[in-house]
C-alpha cells in the first residue's frame, strides 16, 4: 500500500521551501483503528507528509532526477491532533547540510491556524528514476500544483 499524503502544493521554491496541505478524510484506512472512538491522524503520517513534501521540493529542484529518502528524524514535537475533516497545512524549509548527498529540513504543520507539529529531519538524495517513473512523477507534481485537472 502506498500512502500519498500531499493533496496540494500551494507554493514551492525548488530545493528550498514548500507549502502544501493534506485533507484528513474519514474514509482513510488508519482512522478505523487510530482510534475507533476518537479518530486522529497518526503523528508518523504527519511526518511522512512532510517528507513527501521534501521529496517534491528536491524533485522540482533537480528536473525530477532526485528524491529524498528519510533516514534521520532529529526532532518531532506534536502539539495538537488532526482528525477527520481537518486540513493539515504544511510548511517546509531546507536547512544547511554539510554533506552534498544529503538534505536537512524543518517542517511545521498546523490545523485551523494552530501549530500542530514541528519536525526536523534529514534524508539521502537518491535517484527518482530508481523509485518511480519520472514522467509519472512529473504528471503527479503538475496535478498537485493544480496545473492539470
Amino acid at each position: 500500500m502506498r500512502f500519498l499524503l500531499i493533496d496540494h502544493i500551494e507554493e514551492i521554491v525548488p530545493g528550498q521551501s514548500a507549502r502544501g496541505w493534506k485533507n484528513a478524510a474519514m474514509s482513510e484506512d488508519y482512522f478505523e483503528w487510530h482510534f475507533p472512538e476518537r479518530p486522529i491522524v497518526p503523528g508518523m503520517l504527519v511526518l511522512e507528509a512532510c517528507v513527501q513534501l521534501a521529496g517534491w521540493t528536491e524533485a522540482a529542484g533537480s528536473d525530477f532526477q532526485h528524491w529524498i529518502l528519510l533516514d534521520r528524524v532529529k526532532a518531532a514535537r506534536y502539539y495538537a491532533f488532526a482528525g477527520p475533516g481537518d486540513r493539515i497545512d504544511l510548511a517546509l524549509e531546507s536547512v544547511p547540510c554539510e554533506d552534498p548527498e544529503r538534505r536537512a529540513f524543518k517542517a511545521e504543520s498546523s490545523v485551523g491556524g494552530e501549530r500542530s507539529a514541528v519536525i526536523e529531519f534529514e534524508g539521502r538524495v537518491v535517484s527518482l528514476g530508481d523509485l518511480e517513473n519520472t514522467d509519472r512523477a512529473r504528471r503527479m507534481f503538475a496535478s498537485l500544483r493544480g496545473e492539470i485537472g
